[in-house]
C-alpha cells in the first residue's frame, strides 16, 4: 500500500510519499524529511486521533520519512496519510494494494476536517496514474469536479479501514459502505471551509459588490456601453477615467455581466487556484461565469500577486480567466501596479522562493477606474480643478508609461446631462452579450489551430495573420501611428480592437471606420499628455 500526500507548492504542487518504520524501542514518533513545525506537531494530532477512535497506537519506536526529502513540507495536509500509514505498519487496517491519496486534517477525537488545495492535488494525482483518492466529506463536492478516478469520502477516522477495503476491491463509491457517502450540502461544504485558517482579507475579496447587476440601469452614457461591449468581446484591458459621479464604478461592476461563461477546462482551472486559498468556485444555474476580484487599494504586494508564508495565490491568479477590477487605481501603491507588467504580458507570475520558481496562472482582464486629477474636479464643467500641472502629473505617473502601454482601451467617462438621461432606452442587455458570444465564438474558430485565443492575445504573427487592414483601413493606421507616435505595442493593440469590432460586426474585413474607431480608443494617453481635459 501506498499513501501520498500533497504539498501545495506552485499551482500544480508536488506529490509527497509517506513511508514509516516501526521498530523496538522507546516509544517516540519522529518525523523526517524537512518538515516544518505545523507537520512536526501532526505526531501528537495523529496519536490523540488515532487511540481516541479505538485503534492501539504502536507502543514502538515509530519513524516517518516524508519523500521526497529535499522538498520543504507545511501545513495539516499530512494528518490523514500519517495515520493510514502508521495503522498500516502496525497491522490495524488492511493493506489496500494500490496507490492512494489521502488528504485531511484530523481532530483530537478523529474527526477529519477539509483543506486546502483538494483540486490541485486530485489533478496533480491523476497526471502521475494515482486514481484512488480519500478526500475530507466536506470537501467532497469540491474534489468531485475533476470527474477523475474513484473518491472515497471520509469524516472520521475510524472509517478508514471500510474505505481501504473498498479501494481494495476496486468498490465504486455508490456501492462502499463508508459513513454517509451522500455529498455535503453547498451550505454544509461552505460552513466547514470557512473553518478553514485563512488570511483575514480573504473572505472579504470574494464578496463582489456588482454580482447580479447588469447595463439594463446604466443610462446616458452609450459611447461608454459601446466601448465596454468592444473589451467584453476581445478582452482587451480597459481604463476608465474622469471625475466623479460620472459612472466609472457604475459601468466596472456591471462589466462582468457581458462576459460569457467558461468552458469545463478554463473552469477546472480557475476552481483549483480557489481551492488553493480554501474556496469553492462552484457553477451557479448550470454555468460557470468568469471570476471577479476587485481589492481593495490599500491591497500589499503580496497580497495582490501572491506569496507569503505558507505560500499563496494572489488576487491576479483568482481573477484567472477572469477580470481584475481596480478602483480608484491611482490611490494603489505604485510597486503593486507596476508588478501587474509582466503578468499582463505573460498570462503567469512567477514567484521565487528558497531557490525554487513556483508558477501561478494569471492570465486575466484588467480594468482600471481613475480620477481625472488628485481633487476629482478636472474634466467637470460644473467645478473648479485646484490641482497643478505637477500635482495632476504626479497622481498619473503611478500608473507609468510601461503599464499603460498594455491597456489597450483608455475610455474617458463624463457625468451625463439629466436631459440625457430622461430620455435614454434602456440597454438590451440581452441582446449585448448575444453579440459577444458570437464575436467570441468567431475568434476561437479563427485561432482554434492555435488553441482558440481572444483578440487580445494574439502573438504578433497571428496578429499579422488575422488583424492587419488594407487598403484606406490600413493608410489611416499609418497616419495615426506618426500623429500619437504609437509604439509597435500600441500599432498591435489597435490591429486587435479593429478585428475585435470587425468581429462585432460579423465582417472579416477590417474597414476604415474599425479602425478609426480603434484609433479613438487608443490614442488617450499616447504622445505628449494627450488627454481630454
Amino acid at each position: 500500500m501506498e499513501i501520498f500526500a500533497y504539498e501545495p507548492l506552485g499551482f500544480e504542487g508536488f506529490l509527497v510519499k509517506i513511508e514509516v518504520d516501526i521498530r523496538r524501542g522507546i516509544p517516540a514518533v519522529d518525523i523526517v524529511g524537512l518538515a516544518a513545525a505545523s507537520v512536526r506537531e501532526s505526531r501528537e494530532r495523529v496519536r490523540a486521533a488515532v487511540r481516541n477512535a479505538g485503534f492501539a497506537f504502536p507502543q514502538d519506536r515509530v519513524l516517518i520519512n516524508l519523500s521526497p526529502a529535499d522538498l520543504p513540507k507545511e501545513g495539516s495536509l499530512y494528518d490523514l496519510p500519517i495515520a493510514a500509514v502508521v495503522l498500516g505498519a502496525a497491522g490495524l487496517v488492511p493493506d489496500c494494494g494500490r496507490a492512494v491519496l489521502a488528504l485531511g486534517e484530523l481532530t483530537l477525537d478523529g474527526s477529519v476536517r477539509p483543506v486546502r488545495g483538494t483540486l490541485p492535488a486530485l489533478l496533480r494525482a491523476s497526471r502521475c496514474g494515482i486514481d484512488n483518492f480519500i478526500v475530507p466529506q466536506a470537501n467532497w463536492a469540491e474534489a468531485s469536479r475533476t470527474r477523475c478516478g474513484r473518491l472515497y469520502p471520509i469524516s472520521h477516522i475510524s472509517e478508514l479501514q471500510t474505505i481501504l477495503i473498498a479501494i481494495r476491491e476496486g468498490q465504486p463509491i455508490e456501492d462502499a459502505a463508508i459513513g454517509d457517502a451522500n455529498p455535503t450540502t453547498a451550505a454544509d461544504d461552505n460552513a466547514a471551509l470557512s473553518s478553514i485558517n485563512s488570511l483575514p482579507s480573504d473572505d472579504a475579496g470574494d464578496l463582489f459588490q456588482g454580482a447580479g447587476l447588469d447595463f439594463s440601469d446604466y443610462l446616458g452614457n452609450e459611447k461608454v456601453v459601446r466601448a465596454l461591449i468592444v473589451a467584453a468581446a476581445g478582452r482587451h484591458n480597459v481604463l476608465l477615467f474622469g471625475p466623479p459621479g460620472s459612472g466609472k464604478t457604475m459601468a466596472g461592476l456591471r462589466f462582468p455581466s457581458l462576459l460569457p461563461p467558461l468552458e469545463d477546462g478554463p473552469a477546472l482551472e480557475v476552481a483549483a487556484l480557489w481551492s488553493l486559498r480554501g474556496k469553492r468556485f462552484m457553477p451557479t444555474d448550470g454555468k460557470t461565469y468568469p471570476p471577479v476580484r476587485a481589492p481593495h487599494h490599500s491591497a500589499s504586494l503580496e497580497g495582490l500577486i501572491g506569496g507569503g508564508r505558507p505560500l499563496r495565490p494572489g488576487e491576479i491568479s483568482l481573477a484567472h480567466r477572469g477580470v481584475l477590477f481596480l478602483d480608484e487605481t491611482p490611490e494603489f501603491s505604485r510597486d503593486v501596479l507596476q508588478s501587474l507588467r509582466e503578468p499582463l504580458e505573460r498570462g503567469a507570475i512567477a514567484i521565487v522562493r528558497a531557490g525554487r520558481v513556483l508558477q501561478y496562472p494569471a492570465d486575466f482582464q484588467l480594468l482600471l477606474a481613475a480620477n481625472s486629477c488628485p481633487c476629482g474636479n478636472l474634466g467637470n464643467p460644473a467645478k473648479t480643478c485646484l490641482c497643478s500641472p505637477l500635482e495632476i502629473q504626479r497622481y498619473w505617473r503611478k500608473l507609468g508609461g510601461p503599464l499603460l502601454d498594455r491597456i489597450d482601451m483608455r475610455i474617458p467617462v463624463v457625468a451625463p446631462g439629466v436631459d440625457s438621461i430622461a430620455g435614454a432606452r434602456p440597454v438590451a442587455q440581452a441582446e449585448m452579450t448575444l453579440r459577444i458570444k458570437d464575436a467570441v465564438q468567431r475568434q476561437k474558430d479563427r485561432s482554434r489551430e492555435w488553441g482558440g485565443v481572444f483578440n487580445s492575445r494574439l502573438s504578433p504573427d497571428l496578429v499579422r495573420r488575422f488583424c492587419s487592414p488594407e487598403g484606406a483601413a490600413l493608410a489611416l493606421l499609418r497616419d495615426k501611428a506618426y500623429e500619437l507616435g504609437f509604439s509597435m505595442r500600441a500599432c498591435h493593440s489597435v490591429m486587435k480592437i479593429a478585428r475585435t469590432i470587425a468581429d462585432l460586426e460579423g465582417s472579416e474585413m477590417i474597414k476604415e471606420t474599425m479602425v478609426a474607431e480603434a484609433c479613438g480608443y487608443r490614442e488617450f494617453g499616447e504622445g505628449e499628455c494627450y488627454w481630454p481635459f
